[in-house]
C-alpha cells in the first residue's frame, strides 16, 4: 500500500512541501530559503518540515532527488535512444545527427519552456557553482548520463576517443551553449527588451544551437596535442 492511501494527509503535506522547496530554492538558493519561509509558501505548518524531512537539509535533498527523478522520466528515453545509437555500428551519421538534434531540442525545452522547469534547471545550476552534499545526485543520476550521450555521439562523429580530454571539452562547450540561456536569462531578457521567452524565441533557440552544434562536428579539426593539453 502507497503512503497516499496509508496517510493521504501526511502525504499531501510533503508534496506540498517538495513543491514550494522547488520554487523557493530555485528563485533564492538553499542557503537564504528559510523553513519558516517554505512553510508558509506550502500552507503547512513549521514542524511538518522537521517531522518528515528532520529539516531543511532533508527537504532540500527531497527536492533534488525528485527533479533527478523527473528528469530521467522526460530525458531518459532521449539519453539512451542517443547512446544505443552511438553504440551501434551500422548506424549511419544521418541517423547520428538526427540523434544529436533531438539531444538538443528536448534538452533546451527541458530547461526553458515552463516556469517549474526553469526553477528546476535553476537549482541544478546553484549545484555546479556553490555544490551541497546533494551534487552526487544530480551528478550520478542526470548529468553523467547527459554527458554519457554526447560523448556517445559524439566520439563517432568525430573520430575522438570516448575518454580523451578534447571530446569531454568539446562536450563541456556544447553543454554550455545551451545553459548559458539559464544562466543569463536576466541579460537575455534586457537584451530583447522582453519580459519573458515565448515558445517562439526557445524554438529559435533551439535551431541557433543545432546549427553551431552541426558546424562544430562538419568543420571538425582535432586540436594539436600541445593545445589540448
Amino acid at each position: 500500500m502507497s503512503l497516499t492511501e496509508q496517510h493521504p494527509k501526511e502525504a499531501s503535506t510533503r508534496q506540498k512541501l517538495i513543491d514550494a522547496g522547488a520554487r523557493l530554492f530555485g528563485l533564492h538558493g538553499f542557503e537564504a530559503t528559510s523553513t519558516r519561509v517554505l512553510a508558509a509558501e506550502a500552507g503547512v505548518n513549521l514542524a511538518a518540515i522537521p517531522y518528515h524531512f528532520g529539516g531543511k537539509e532533508g527537504l532540500y535533498r527531497a527536492v533534488v532527488e525528485r527533479i533527478v527523478t523527473d528528469k530521467q522520466a522526460s530525458l531518459g528515453p532521449t539519453f539512451e535512444r542517443a547512446v544505443r545509437i552511438g553504440a551501434d555500428p551500422s548506424a549511419s551519421r544521418a541517423e547520428m545527427l538526427a540523434a544529436m538534434r533531438s539531444l538538443v531540442r528536448n534538452f533546451v525545452s527541458d530547461m526553458l519552456d515552463s516556469e517549474e522547469s526553469q526553477n528546476i534547471s535553476q537549482i541544478m545550476l546553484q549545484e555546479q557553482i556553490a555544490p551541497t552534499t546533494a551534487f552526487h545526485i544530480f551528478y550520478d543520476g542526470f548529468f553523467r548520463q547527459a554527458f554519457d550521450a554526447w560523448a556517445s555521439l559524439l566520439s563517432r562523429l568525430t573520430g575522438l576517443a570516448p575518454d580523451s580530454l578534447e571530446l569531454k571539452l568539446r562536450i563541456l562547450s556544447i553543454l554550455g551553449q545551451m545553459t548559458i540561456f539559464r544562466v543569463g536569462m536576466t541579460a537575455i531578457l534586457r537584451l530583447m527588451e522582453r519580459d519573458t521567452l515565448t515558445m517562439e524565441h526557445i524554438g529559435r533557440i533551439t535551431e541557433v544551437i543545432i546549427n553551431q552544434v552541426e558546424a562544430i562536428v562538419a568543420g571538425f579539426a582535432p586540436l594539436s596535442q600541445e593545445t589540448a593539453t
